[in-house]
């Protein structure tokens, strides 16, 4: 865990429960809306925060999807990069209202000629590498004041393209996604590297149980 606020969200539990990861990662409401108020719709950079945070992808796959991934009009469909030499699985997610309003934002010329991956540099052309757009993203970061926050195990660290995912997979456990359903959008292929996330919202459902309990039993010694 890190030192900043837990509050309540616009998206969907965004970042509401810490998991055993102590890389202080996952995005919290603050943090998003004050990256979004910098980076308006229309922006590279705001259309990367909704890619990384709508479809839980990891850096290497948001840089590198594009319109050629897009099927059925509204779903976007892939081989994640971690897997592609182990499983090969085929990720298919439905776009969700705020990633396809960032995408129409764009506007006309943003990309150079031929280009078809959303996601560009200042020239237009598509990034050369996933580290390329991590650390443009992390200007991006910059850019809207999101500090380094220092964590538990003592190091500073900056918000980065990571922790949007997540903070996805935190928003769809609290909405009471299966460990089934998180690895189906994250594409891990273990029940395993999901669990975190599970046990992270469980945690916080049962004590906040176990609180209200206290504060509605007899006898609570305030009297």
């Amino acid at each position: 865990m890190c030192s900043h606020p837990r509050v309540r969200k616009e998206w969907p539990y965004i970042g509401a429960a810490a998991t055993a990861s102590r890389a202080c990662e996952p995005w919290l409401e603050p943090q998003l809306a004050q990256y979004r108020e910098r980076w308006t719709l229309g922006t590279v950079a705001r259309l990367a925060v909704e890619l990384l945070l709508n479809i839980a992808a990891r850096r290497y796959d948001a840089h590198e999807i594009g319109e050629l991934h897009v099927k059925a009009g509204n779903k976007l469909v892939w081989r994640p990069h971690k897997t592609l030499r182990s499983t090969g699985k085929l990720l298919s997610i439905k776009i969700r209202p705020e990633l396809q309003a960032a995408i129409d934002a764009i506007p006309q010329g943003t990309r150079a000629e031929g280009v078809v991956t959303f996601l560009v540099n200042d020239y237009g052309r598509p990034f050369a590498s996933a580290a390329a757009f991590g650390n443009k993203f992390a200007d991006w970061c910059r850019a809207a004041g999101l500090k380094a926050v220092k964590c538990d195990d003592g190091k500073v660290r900056s918000y980065r393209a990571h922790g949007l995912g997540k903070a996805a997979l935190l928003a769809l456990a609290h909405a009471g996604a299966t460990g089934v359903e998180l690895m189906a959008v994250s594409g891990h292929s273990s029940l395993a590297q999901v669990q975190e996330y599970l046990d992270a919202v469980d945690q916080e459902r049962a004590a906040e149980a176990a609180m209200t309990k206290l504060a509605n039993s007899a006898g609570t010694g305030s009297g």
